[in-house]
């Protein structure tokens, strides 16, 4: 089934997105990593056609407005227009996949509203990046020059496939990949095309959690989890990092996925599969502990 284009009116905004609607299904809502958006789950929603799914471009991305004019995009802002954009659906309960970002907003909105999340895949994306004590200035000084140097646009492209090659040589993102993602953030603009993309999402956060902090959230998760992560892991994603939080989430099931940090994307089908089976399986028992599910 193709995707179908939304618009969602909500009380933080218009949020647009992709939907494969299968009316009575399980739902699911998808959350994208940072500078990506809805386009991201294009190769892994039509292998989830039991499900009424549901891929979401948050504030700034894809087709979904701007924040206003100075406003600044910090990642918890990210919770609220999950709510809200909830409430627009109509939807009181259900799935939440994220990647990335995106799986940091599901990790975080899970433990604050364990009610309206029956389970959590995260990939890439168990809880947001932390930072370390004795940081605090250098990250204020840090982002307040981000703001202070921003040029207020991005740079133009001639087609969409010269714009994924720049996407391809700064993240590696195969070009497919970044070609899907590409299209989706782009406008064209008298012959050239033109970043959707808020450049304030660029900007650097003036604080970010301490892990410590990360921990505490993830042990109130409630809903049957079940993380994915790229082997080898991202250069930002500390393996012990991994291997605490997991252990932090009471009713958690783990999987490595050989490949990019955008898995989903270069591996659907075997990402879908793990996902598939997940939601097909009984709930575990509620145990801090759990046995190691990861491949070698």
């Amino acid at each position: 089934m193709p995707a179908t284009e939304i618009r969602l009116e909500t009380r933080n905004g218009r949020f647009a997105g992709l939907a494969w609607p299968q009316p009575g299904a399980p739902r699911m809502i998808c959350l994208h990593g940072w500078l990506d958006n809805a386009a991201s789950f294009l190769p892994l929603a039509p292998l989830l056609e039991s499900l009424d799914l549901v891929a979401l471009d948050f504030a700034g991305h894809g087709h979904s407005d701007h924040r206003p004019p100075g406003a600044r995009y910090y990642m918890m802002d990210n919770l609220w227009d999950l709510d809200a954009v909830l409430d627009a659906l109509e939807w009181d309960q259900c799935h939440l996949l994220g990647h990335s970002l995106g799986g940091a907003v599901a990790s975080i909105y899970a433990a604050t509203e364990p009610g309206r999340v029956e389970k959590l895949v995260a990939l890439d994306g168990l809880g947001p990046l932390t930072e370390q004590p004795g940081n605090t200035v250098r990250r204020l000084r840090r982002s307040l020059e981000s703001v202070r140097k921003a040029s207020g646009g991005l740079r133009d492209y001639a087609d969409p496939d010269d714009a994924a090659r720049a996407r391809e040589r700064a993240s590696g993102l195969p070009f497919e990949a970044a070609r899907l993602l590409c299209t989706r953030a782009l406008a064209e603009h008298g012959g050239s095309y033109r970043w959707r993309t808020d450049p304030a999402l660029n900007w650097h956060s003036p604080a970010l959690l301490w892990e410590e902090q990360v921990l505490e959230i993830l042990s109130a998760i409630r809903a049957p989890t079940l993380a994915l992560t790229s082997h080898p892991l991202a250069e930002w994603i500390p393996r012990d990092w991994v291997q605490h939080r997991l252990q932090a989430v009471p009713n958690c099931r783990h999987h490595r996925i050989e490949g990019h940090h955008h898995f989903h994307m270069d591996q659907p089908q075997r990402t879908a599969q793990f996902i598939l089976d997940f939601l097909a399986s009984p709930e575990q028992s509620d145990d801090r502990h759990p046995p190691d599910h990861s491949e070698p």
